[in-house]
């Protein structure tokens, strides 16, 4: 009786284990071209503005042009993959999450008639699955925003 538990304990093991190993990670690792990364979202204003400042919960009118980050290129910018500036200006509510995180977090504080340069980290853009077919996994970005108007919450 002892033998025939220790056989079933020992198949129920080796099932477990077999089961485990099926389950195994067989993804490849992801090697990232450092040209195309942003270590950390900075946003310097080209043009200052002089009229409201967008805060949280403000609603922008925006005009803006993006591309993805690629440092081997002038001003850091690779291929264009967006663009309004022959309007209209996008509306969007600010640190609302109805955008990317880069935008949430770059644009409070700007003033409308300002320009500012977002290069933005892919964690705080489109992450490690990006938005296809425009924008690849892991892209590190980089936008011109124009702040057109700022309604007060």
């Amino acid at each position: 009786m002892k033998s025939v538990f220790q056989l079933i304990a020992t198949l129920a093991c080796a099932v477990a284990l077999t089961a485990c190993g099926a389950a195994a990670n067989t993804e490849k690792p992801v090697v990232l071209d450092p040209n195309t990364q942003v270590k950390e979202l900075t946003f310097p204003d080209v043009v200052v503005g002089t009229g409201a400042t967008a805060e949280a919960g403000d609603t922008l009118d925006v005009l803006y042009t993006g591309w993805l980050y690629d440092a081997s290129k002038p001003d850091n910018k690779g291929k264009q993959f967006e663009t309004n500036m022959s309007g209209p200006a996008l509306p969007f509510q600010l640190g609302k999450g109805l955008v990317i995180l880069g935008w949430d977090r770059g644009l409070v504080g700007m003033k409308v008639g300002g320009t500012r340069i977002l290069s933005i980290p892919y964690d705080l853009g489109y992450g490690k699955v990006g938005k296809p077919p425009v924008i690849p996994g892991y892209a590190g970005l980089l936008f011109e925003v124009k702040l057109v108007n700022v309604s007060k919450k």
